[in-house]
């Protein structure tokens, strides 16, 4: 009866993955990609000044935490919409992480050429995007960014394993 009862328990902590719903390399590389297309496409739409386009890859909650501290939502960004030019962007040393079927984050190094209100906007960051999926279509529920200082772009930032990004 206790090889029985073993055997049982082995078996559901074997399959577990299977039954708690957890998605292959691939699915999780799928993701990646209509994430990591959806945000690029999102950038190309400010640069058009597409506000609809953005505003539609937002979720009705969004928030973000701006790397001037101050916590912006979805209005404020529409009310800001013309003060802001975006000229070019670029994104680096991008991880992804699918954390449910239907949610993940992504934190990118970017460079902006950008300006607000006609002045130079900082051009260095670290941005985080938390994304949710809500039929079918990726959102960005929250973004946090961080101004990288012009002395500090050039040290390589570390990770926990050691290893820069």
């Amino acid at each position: 009866m206790k090889v029985a009862k073993s055997f049982v328990t082995a078996s559901l902590l074997l399959i577990s993955p299977v039954l708690a719903g957890e998605l292959s390399p691939r699915d999780e590389m799928a993701c990646q990609k209509q994430v990591s297309d959806t945000l690029h496409q999102m950038y190309e739409a400010e640069k058009r000044k597409d506000l609809h386009f953005v505003l539609s890859h937002l979720s009705d909650d969004f928030a973000e935490v701006a790397g001037d501290g101050n916590v912006y939502h979805r209005s404020d960004l529409e009310a800001g919409w013309s003060d802001v030019t975006l000229k070019d962007y670029r994104l680096s040393d991008c991880i992804f992480k699918l954390i449910t079927h239907d949610a993940a984050y992504m934190s990118c190094r970017m460079e902006l050429d950008a300006t607000y209100k006609g002045q130079p906007f900082p051009g260095h960051f670290r941005v985080t995007w938390v994304w949710t999926r809500q039929n079918s279509s990726w959102l960005i529920r929250f973004e946090q960014g961080t101004i990288i200082s012009e002395q500090k772009q050039d040290s390589p930032v570390k990770s926990s394993q050691g290893a820069p990004y």
